[in-house]
């Protein structure tokens, strides 16, 4: 008699207990061999020959938080899973896993796994130095001085605008509340958005705030994606710093994004990658076409 002898992955056993216990633990053939695909992938049913494998349960599980003490929920989850299968088998009946809009998906959803569990492996190998940490927060102190500024903004649509605000204040030509009222007037936003530190803002805008006080203008603009800002520091305190240990972990998980980043440039740099449509052609510029004429 032929046997096959593997080893479970974790939580197995338990799993097939239970799982037998209602009949549904596929066995496979008359000497007890699963229809799995490899030898490391455990069975649990067949729907119609297509295995449904004690990973994808796990992996289910583990995203809807279901225990592997919570028994009911585990047959719940089993039982949706074949019925998935059942639908999913009648979609290939009919041809749509040709379909190139669903070829598609499929592909991405393959990729999009591929790439998060390659992530998460290369980043659990890699290490973060207790110096590199510790650079990471020295140079945050430094980004953010020691005062916190609580801030109002006005709102414009364009830099010259904004310039043309902070000179009129500047020149006495008009007040801040004047200044504030007209801006509400004309529909302009009016923000108050807290307390912020140097580091929250660009450093060159950082410099300027660093030298206003409370009452007063920043004599700068600040510009974000929505536009740039007249600032007014209404109030100032000192910066409560967090502790190194506080703040290691942020730091640490930080830099292994970036160590991701960077692999994923290596990557891409490494890569070959050839274009398999034309390439639009250059358009001639304006001094050749001056030329022509």
């Amino acid at each position: 008699m032929h046997s096959t002898s593997r080893r479970l992955p974790r939580m197995t056993y338990k799993y097939l207990i239970i799982l037998a216990s209602v009949g549904l633990v596929a066995c496979g053939g008359p000497e007890g061999e699963s229809g799995d695909p490899d030898d490391d992938t455990v069975v649990l049913v067949e729907v119609d020959g297509t295995p449904v494998t004690l990973p994808m349960l796990e992996a289910v599980m583990e995203g809807r938080g279901v225990s592997e003490d919570d028994h009911e929920g585990m047959r719940e989850v089993l039982d949706e899973l074949i019925r998935m299968q059942v639908v999913a088998n009648a979609a290939r009946e009919e041809a749509l896993d040709e379909d190139p809009n669903i070829r598609a998906q499929l592909r991405l959803a393959e990729m999009q796994t591929l790439y998060r569990h390659y992530l998460e492996r290369a980043q659990s190998g890699q290490t973060v130095s207790e110096q590199d940490m510790r650079d990471v927060y020295d140079a945050q102190l430094q980004r953010s001085g020691d005062t916190q500024y609580r801030i109002e903004i006005i709102g414009y649509d364009d830099q010259a605008r904004a310039l043309r605000a902070i000179k009129r204040l500047q020149d006495g030509e008009v007040d801040y509340a004047a200044l504030r009222a007209e801006a509400e007037a004309s529909g302009l936003p009016v923000n108050q958005p807290g307390w912020i530190d140097r580091s929250q803002v660009p450093q060159d805008f950082a410099a300027s705030l660093a030298q206003a006080g409370a009452g007063e203008i920043v004599p700068q603009p600040l510009k974000d994606s929505r536009g740039w800002f007249l600032v007014r520091v209404e109030d100032t305190r000192d910066l409560q710093v967090p502790s190194f240990e506080q703040v290691r972990e942020g730091i640490a998980r930080s830099l292994r994004q970036q160590q991701g980043r960077a692999l994923v440039e290596s990557l891409y740099d490494q890569a070959e990658i050839t274009p398999m449509l034309p390439l639009e052609e250059a358009q001639p510029d304006a001094e050749t076409d001056a030329g022509q004429q």
